[in-house]
């Protein structure tokens, strides 16, 4: 009934042992120097065969290696073109860089999408009257790019950029 509170002392001293009872053996743990069989050694770098493991993956020399840059082109897209030349893609993107022909350029003012797939490009407002897009989303095949101005009377102003991508 009348027992004694164990004080700050006792709970420290209490804590320090179930410390050392559980951090030497997980510090000699860490620290032993493993030495492996030489059957491990072995069978760690042989290979097997005809067996997958979860983990496994096939060796850095058998996977083709290509940069992302290389997936896609960017064109300009200028007033001075009347016309807009078919362009040849190796990728599955192309961006656009341009000037906006009408005066008075103001963002929301142009559009670009393209039609074989429905992607609507984002575009970037760079100085008075220049913009860039996203990154444009390709079929393989022909793809038919709109690109729409909008002039301060309403009227709609289309180019047509038709690219086909050769390789997605």
């Amino acid at each position: 009934m009348f027992k004694r509170q164990p004080t700050d002392t006792q709970f420290l001293f209490i804590t320090l042992i179930l410390v050392l009872l559980m951090g030497i053996p997980t510090f000699h743990t860490l620290t032993a120097n493993e030495e492996l069989s030489e059957e491990q050694v072995v069978s760690a770098s042989a290979p097997t065969t005809g067996q997958r493991k979860p983990a496994s993956v096939a060796t850095a020399s058998a996977l083709p290696i290509a940069p992302a840059i290389s997936h896609f082109t960017q064109y300009d897209v200028s007033c001075a073109k009347k016309v807009l030349p078919k362009l040849d893609v190796a990728g599955s993107y192309v961006q656009f860089q341009g000037k906006n022909c009408l005066k008075n350029f103001k963002e929301g003012d142009i559009e670009i999408v393209n039609r074989s797939n429905g992607y609507t490009a984002s575009v970037f407002i760079s100085g008075s009257d220049k913009y860039q897009t996203d990154l444009i989303q390709l079929q393989k095949g022909d793809n038919e790019i709109a690109i729409r101005y909008r002039e301060r009377s309403g009227k709609a102003v289309e180019e047509v950029v038709r690219v086909r991508s050769s390789q997605i």
